[in-house]
């Protein structure tokens, strides 16, 4: 038995792994097969918004602690390498390090007082600050982040839409992995079980606290991540990283591919974002698509994308069993 459970493991390892390696030679060609500098573009910002969509997911997917203000990561993130970079004239990568870090002291900032919230009046809190944010960079404090104008001219990493794809690809691919080796470690299975029962998981001596708190800091730095390649890539940083609507997006991109499965919200985020732009030669009517598309999911297939190969597996074995009958 034991020897058979190792097999079917490796053989489902084999199949991810071979999975992964096809995207990667596929998404690699990409910038070979196609001229659009346009495609290209849709594409940079794709994986820039999958490494976002995972990050909220390892804390709301996997601990359930709905976070309904995640953008405030990314922008703050954002909005640090910009103003740093351009006001303060520091190197781009010590800008990075800087956006990243913010978003981590701003993860411990609302993980502490959210630790011993839960439901609703977390998913209140964590939008107050979201909100707060979002106040400081379109009114408060226009001095410093340019309001609707944004702080522009920020330097980039390497120059050209092509060297950005490729830099972004690798970006994503690490952070992805990396988050899904946790999700799949012993601490995503406490942080599953945190979710499920969090009054028994402290029954079982396991600190629940600490793991929520990890949860958040890690969403946090992914997501600062993710802000941070934008604003090198973009090189101008406005009040649209800390909108509501990005908050929301984040929420979506799981809810289409699956939430509490890292891959899920990456899929559902590469997905979206491509037909999202995809559409935009239908002006305003994209975005009347774009919420049926989401509405269909919630209603037929609220698993999202990643439930579909379950759905498939299960229909397989209910006609194999029937044909045995």
């Amino acid at each position: 038995m034991r020897m058979e459970k190792t097999k079917v493991s490796a053989g489902i390892l084999e199949k991810k792994y071979a999975a992964l390696i096809a995207f990667g030679i596929i998404a690699a060609i990409i910038p070979l097969i196609t001229p659009s500098i346009y495609i290209i573009h849709v594409l940079i910002l794709a994986h820039i918004f999958v490494i976002y969509a995972a990050s909220w997911d390892i804390l709301t997917g996997y601990t359930g602690q709905l976070n309904l203000g995640h953008a405030m990561f990314f922008g703050l993130s954002a909005y640090v390498v910009a103003i740093t970079n351009t006001m303060l004239n520091l190197p781009l990568l010590l800008s990075t390090i800087a956006g990243v870090f913010s978003a981590f002291l701003l993860s411990l900032l609302v993980g502490v007082p959210c630790l011993r919230l839960r439901g609703p009046y977390l998913a209140i809190t964590t939008f107050s600050f979201s909100w707060i944010l979002f106040l400081l960079a379109s009114s408060a404090m226009i001095w410093l982040s340019g309001g609707e104008e944004g702080v522009r001219g920020v330097k980039t990493f390497v120059v050209g839409s092509v060297p950005n794809y490729y830099l972004s690809l690798v970006l994503m691919i690490l952070s992805v992995y990396l988050l899904y080796r946790i999700a799949s470690s012993e601490t995503g299975l406490i942080l599953k079980a945190i979710k499920e029962d969090e009054d028994a998981a402290m029954a079982c001596g396991i600190d629940t606290t600490r793991y929520k708190l990890l949860a958040f800091i890690l969403s946090g730095i992914f997501a600062g991540i993710a802000g941070a390649f934008y604003a090198q890539y973009m090189r101008i940083v406005t009040v649209d990283v800390v909108t509501l609507e990005l908050s929301a997006s984040a929420i979506t991109f799981s809810l289409i591919g699956g939430i509490g499965t890292i891959v899920g919200p990456a899929i559902g985020a590469y997905m979206l974002t491509i037909l999202f732009e995809g559409f935009s030669w239908l002006a305003d009517y994209r975005i009347l698509i774009y919420n049926l598309i989401i509405v269909a999911f919630v209603l037929f297939l609220p698993g999202g994308l990643i439930s579909l190969k379950e759905k498939v597996n299960k229909k397989r074995k209910m006609v194999i069993g029937n044909d045995r009958k």
